[in-house]
């Protein structure tokens, strides 16, 4: 149970009911631990992760990264330092289509890459879509990072980022719950989109790439 957030705990321990009841601390520093894996309130990633560097454990971290580009770079250079195996939950990494795809694209079977559309959105509740404003970015923060993710390891690191990220206004939130970007490269643009007020929007994500061939 992290300090801070026993509230939150407890309104959750039936999950927990039958799970040792343990500190972050007493977790890093228990017996023969050689991994952990880390799922907390986005933000604190980082923050946990770093600890357990520290302690020379190897590490699964949800993703994104982290707010800062600092911490981040701090905790990637503990895991190269202490020769640690690191790893950061996108969920399509894995998937078997999306391994297909790599493979046929690394094969050169889809010619040049000019183009990547991503969208993954979904139909989040108003309370959901309002803790969306704790985050630069909101939506595409929270899920359109795993579509940018995969641009990014499709494409490479673009020329220019254009951000078109705004609040659709409805039911008095402010965050960014419309989540959009266009990703511009030196022989094409690559869009990201999510969204957490598309209704049937969990139906229709989808990935579509495009070659010369």
């Amino acid at each position: 149970v992290v300090e801070g957030d026993e509230e939150f705990y407890e309104t959750r321990k039936s999950v927990y009911e039958d799970v040792l009841k343990m500190t972050v601390d007493e977790i890093l520093n228990y017996r023969d631990l050689d991994a952990v894996c880390i799922e907390t309130e986005d933000r604190r990633l980082t923050e946990f992760a770093i600890k357990a560097a520290e302690k020379g454990l190897h590490i699964q971290m949800d993703k994104p990264g982290s707010e800062s580009d600092e911490d981040f770079d701090r905790l990637i250079d503990l895991v190269k330092e202490k020769n640690l195996i690191f790893h950061v939950g996108y969920m399509y990494r894995y998937n078997p289509e999306i391994l297909k795809l790599k493979k046929d694209i690394k094969e050169g079977k889809l010619g040049e890459i000019f183009s990547v559309e991503a969208q993954m959105s979904c139909t989040h509740s108003v309370e959901k879509r309002k803790w969306l404003g704790n985050y630069p970015g909101g939506m595409l923060y929270f899920l359109g990072c795993h579509l940018i993710d995969l641009v990014y390891s499709i494409c490479g690191e673009p020329e220019e980022v254009i951000p078109l990220s705004q609040p659709v206004g409805t039911d008095s939130v402010t965050a960014d719950d419309f989540g959009m970007a266009i990703l511009r490269y030196k022989n094409g643009v690559s869009s990201v989109k999510s969204t957490a007020v598309e209704v049937g929007g969990f139906d229709r994500r989808h990935l579509i790439v495009c070659g010369t061939k």
